[in-house]
């Protein structure tokens, strides 16, 4: 026998053999997003959505323009809005999103407690950002930037800024997070959260200006709404920018 040869053979031999055709293992397709249902990686959380079949959307009952409910049950508003464009990107297009929403309602003193209890699975309330909320639920980016203004009657002249509202009381809206703010700019103001339920009655602060109290703060967006519409029709208040 002479071994060159065979060794020459078995050189061969595995030559033909890389050269076969080799069979490969069968590929697992990856699913891939569709518009009838976008695809998520299975830890998050868009995904539990997904496999509970609904999302539970808090909003406010009475806060228009950003959320009202009607007689019939029906959630309108920028901020329901949101939260169908949400159920949109999540369940994709539906012919009737609500069918995949449970719409939450909550006011302001509710709206974290219903994300800390599991009574929602989101809030969209234009919650304020503070050090205290973003320790116990997560916050979006912003969508919605505004100030505060000061609203007085019409016959105090003696306030025209933070400044002056030194040991006057002021009426700000439980969970908007002005009283913080009114602290940081005059720690001699005192402060009085109330809070309105089922009530979209935008002027249910101003009797108290007649009354006991100093001055309510305002966001910027309602405060200017209420010098343009209600003082030159009720001459009751007037604002401080």
């Amino acid at each position: 026998m002479n071994p060159p040869r065979l060794a020459a053979l078995a050189v061969i031999l595995v030559t033909l053999v890389a050269c076969l055709p080799q069979a490969s293992p069968e590929s697992t397709p990856t699913p891939t997003a569709t518009s009838a249902r976008p695809r998520f990686e299975l830890a998050t959380y868009m995904y539990a959505l997904q496999t509970k079949g609904k999302v539970r959307i808090g909003v406010l009952d009475n806060d228009v323009p950003f959320a009202v409910r009607d007689q019939a049950g029906t959630y309108a508003g920028f901020e329901v809005d949101l939260g169908r464009e949400l159920a949109k990107a999540i369940f994709g297009p539906r012919r009737d999103i609500d069918s995949v929403i449970e719409w939450v309602s909550i006011d302001r003193s509710t709206a974290v407690t219903a994300l800390t209890s599991l009574q929602a699975d989101i809030v969209i309330a234009r919650l304020t950002v503070t050090p205290e909320r973003a320790t116990v639920i997560d916050l979006s980016d912003h969508y919605f930037i505004t100030g505060e203004r000061i609203l007085v009657s019409s016959t105090n002249d003696d306030i025209k800024d933070v400044a002056d509202l030194d040991t006057k009381t002021v009426c700000v809206q439980i969970g908007s997070g002005v009283d913080l703010q009114i602290t940081d700019a005059n720690d001699s103001a005192r402060t009085l959260a109330l809070v309105k339920k089922n009530t979209g009655d935008r002027q249910g602060f101003l009797p108290f200006l007649n009354t006991w109290l100093a001055s309510v703060i305002r966001d910027g967006t309602w405060g200017h709404l209420y010098a343009q519409h209600i003082t030159p029709l009720s001459k009751d208040t007037k604002t401080s920018p």
